[in-house]
């Protein structure tokens, strides 16, 4: 199966090689042709400590956007996180960064209950939105397993409550699916907020031990190259190209400690899936 004449263009996020191998991550997305990568925003940071504020130019690839974490659950931290988020932002945007892709803190899912945090999360990532737009950044909300937005419920309560006008959706496929919910479903519903895609596979199986951490079943986390896991990747690409969502697609598998393959390898497979289903890439 093909994409024909596929219009949305593909890069790729930095988390396949670890926070410690941040420029090897960006030397290899380069090279691979991605148009865009993602990086974290401490990883950003850390670049500017250690004076490599060019190394996006050098390699030669635009960062779409920068991935930053929050506590938006306690509102003792309110000042703190923002002062955080603030100072990311502005980090973001002298990297050359078009947005924000936003996520929650970690949470212990075993007593976490999202309705009686809600307001205080939609008035948090509402503000949170208001100070990225000043800044002239994009803030696109990113549901994640094991933070205080995961299940379908929890993704359908966070954006009935927050302005969408602010806030639009950067979903994670894979961790959708491995969240419970069905990717497909969420990118069809919330197609006209939807900014940005985590494309990635989910290897289908999740289990936790007996203090309730979870169990690595692929050694990327539970998630699989493109086209070794469950997620009906196809499909939702051929959705993506026919609808108005104008991109773009990021490709991203994490790196677990027990990764079966080098960093490399594993990205390779993800572009050789794309280039299989049409998609085409850049030589520098």
């Amino acid at each position: 199966m093909k994409i024909e004449n596929p219009r949305l263009l593909v890069g790729h996020t930095g988390i396949t090689w670890g926070r410690d191998f941040a420029e090897d991550a960006v030397k290899g997305i380069a090279g691979f042709g991605f148009h865009y990568i993602e990086l974290f925003a401490w990883v950003l940071e850390a670049f500017q400590e250690k004076g490599k504020s060019d190394i996006l130019e050098r390699y030669d690839i635009p960062l779409i956007s920068s991935y930053i974490s929050n506590d938006i659950v306690s509102p003792d931290l309110r000042d703190e996180e923002m002062k955080k988020l603030s100072d990311w932002g502005d980090i973001a945007v002298a990297f050359g960064a078009k947005s924000i892709t936003y996520g929650g803190n970690g949470v212990d899912r075993r007593a976490f209950r999202f309705s009686e945090h809600k307001k205080y999360v939609a008035d948090f990532v509402n503000d949170a939105a208001r100070l990225m737009e000043s800044k002239g950044l994009l803030l696109n909300f990113h549901p994640h397993t094991g933070t205080p937005v995961e299940t379908a419920e929890e993704i359908v309560e966070f954006f009935d409550a927050v302005d969408t006008r602010l806030v639009g959706f950067a979903p994670d496929i894979g961790q959708i699916q491995k969240g419970g919910a069905d990717p497909m479903k969420f990118v069809k519903d919330y197609i006209s907020i939807l900014r940005l895609v985590h494309f990635k596979d989910y290897c289908g199986k999740v289990d936790w031990d007996e203090e309730g951490k979870e169990i690595d079943q692929s050694g990327f986390a539970c998630y699989s190259p493109l086209g070794e896991g469950v997620v009906d990747l196809f499909g939702i690409l051929e959705y993506l190209e026919k609808s108005t969502f104008d991109g773009p697609l990021m490709i991203e598998l994490d790196g677990g400690r027990n990764r079966p393959i080098p960093a490399e390898d594993a990205v390779r497979i993800n572009k050789e899936y794309m280039e299989k289903v049409g998609y085409t890439f850049l030589k520098r």
